[in-house]
């Protein structure tokens, strides 16, 4: 006498058409209704009211990002203009900035460092502005932007450029290509932190002119309008987000690549 295999009885077809309805189902409905929450939460400040502070009266976590590059930024002829304490420029943020510059060459270097409920994230920047209006900012931010980039500013990302040095060389190497013979802008001697609270106080502007923000009517914000709060959601969803992470990356990879096979030239700057 054989004794019948037990088997799994099948599942239905049907059964996998439900999940994948109710799949579909939460995707619409957290890319309709999270657009909604955003655009009532989110707000960035109108104006930028730096306070310069001592390093020793920053929070701990925040120190410990600006002394990393403090020696080699020094090494390299930047100058510390001062430590600033830049307030809750968007919600459930407090953003801290180190600010240098290099008088020789006019590039601008700083450590910005922004602390959210149980989490510090800095980078480091160096920043070139031209008197055509250009400038090109190289950094180790790992964090996407959400909205349009200015067209003004050329914007390079390398979260995985370790040393202040490399960063600073491709930099200039960024520099002679997309701006050869251009002069550097330099700030008057006292008012260098003028130029980061004009691109902080442009921002808002900035993207009221493209649709995606309107003055608060507090005045001293600006908050989104519904095609800013649908765009910038839908870009930090997945798996919108993983395509614009891969991109971005082979994007940057490729301009590391043609860097690495462009001759130098002397740079032009004053």
């Amino acid at each position: 006498m054989f004794r019948e295999e037990s088997r799994s009885p099948p599942v239905p077809a049907a059964m996998f058409h439900s999940t994948a309805f109710e799949i579909a189902a939460f995707v619409a409905a957290v890319y309709l209704l999270s657009p909604l929450a955003v655009r009532w939460t989110y707000r960035f400040s109108a104006h930028c009211a730096l306070r310069e502070v001592s390093l020793d009266a920053l929070p701990s976590e925040v120190v410990d990002e600006f002394r990393k590059s403090f020696p080699e930024l020094q090494e390299l002829g930047f100058e510390l203009i001062g430590c600033f304490d830049c307030g809750r420029l968007a919600e459930e943020t407090h953003s801290y900035l180190a600010y240098f510059c290099n008088r020789l060459s006019n590039d601008f270097a700083n450590i910005s460092a922004m602390t959210t409920p149980g989490r510090t994230d800095s980078y480091l920047e160096f920043s070139t502005s031209f008197k055509n209006g250009l400038t090109v900012e190289t950094n180790t931010n790992s964090v996407l932007p959400l909205t349009p980039a200015n067209p003004d500013t050329k914007v390079f990302r390398f979260p995985k450029i370790a040393d202040a040095r490399t960063l600073l060389h491709t930099h200039h190497r960024l520099i002679d290509k997309y701006a050869a013979g251009l002069w550097a802008q330099a700030e008057p001697h006292g008012e260098e932190i003028q130029r980061y609270v004009r691109v902080i106080e442009n921002y808002g502007p900035r993207h009221a002119r493209i649709g995606y923000m309107i003055p608060a009517e507090d005045g001293v914000a600006y908050k989104l309008t519904w095609k800013g709060a649908f765009l910038i959601t839908w870009r930090g969803l997945w798996p919108v987000s993983m395509v614009r992470r891969w991109m971005h990356h082979h994007f940057m990879q490729s301009e590391l690549h043609t860097l690495e096979t462009r001759p130098v030239t002397a740079l032009q700057k004053a």
